[in-house]
C-alpha cells in the first residue's frame, strides 16, 4: 500500500514538473516580448532568448506572497556593443524592465503591457 511519504515525494515530483512547465511558457512569451521591443526601440536582440536569472518569494501589489523571478537578456544597440536587460516578473505581472548601457541603467517599464496572458 501506498504510505503518505510516498504521496507527498509525488506530489512535490508533480509540483516541480508543473513549475518547470509553467517557466517554460514563461519563458517563450518574454522572448517573443523582448524580440518586440527591441523592434521598436531599435535595439538588435542578442542570442534571441531570455534566461532565468534568478527566482524566489515576494510581495504583489495585493500583498500576497508569490513567485518573484528575474529573466536576463543581452541586446546591441549598434552590433558591437552588448548591454543585459533584466525582466522582473512577481506572478504573472510584470514589475520592471530595464537595459544597462554606459550611461546607467535605462527602466523601460511602463511602456510595456503590465500582464502576461
Amino acid at each position: 500500500m501506498y504510505t503518505l511519504n510516498s504521496f507527498l515525494l509525488l506530489a512535490g515530483i508533480g509540483a516541480i514538473i508543473l513549475l518547470w512547465f509553467e517557466s517554460l511558457r514563461v519563458r517563450e512569451q518574454l522572448t517573443r516580448m523582448c524580440r518586440e521591443l527591441c523592434e521598436k526601440s531599435d535595439l538588435q536582440f542578442l542570442d534571441q532568448t531570455v534566461a532565468l536569472a534568478s527566482i524566489g518569494i515576494a510581495r504583489s501589489r495585493r500583498k500576497r506572497w508569490q513567485l518573484r523571478r528575474v529573466y536576463q537578456f543581452e541586446v546591441s544597440g549598434n552590433g558591437a556593443d552588448r548591454h543585459i536587460g533584466y525582466i522582473t516578473l512577481i506572478g504573472k505581472h510584470i514589475e520592471a524592465v530595464q537595459i544597462d548601457n554606459p550611461e546607467g541603467m535605462t527602466t523601460i517599464y511602463p511602456a510595456l503591457p503590465g500582464q502576461l496572458h
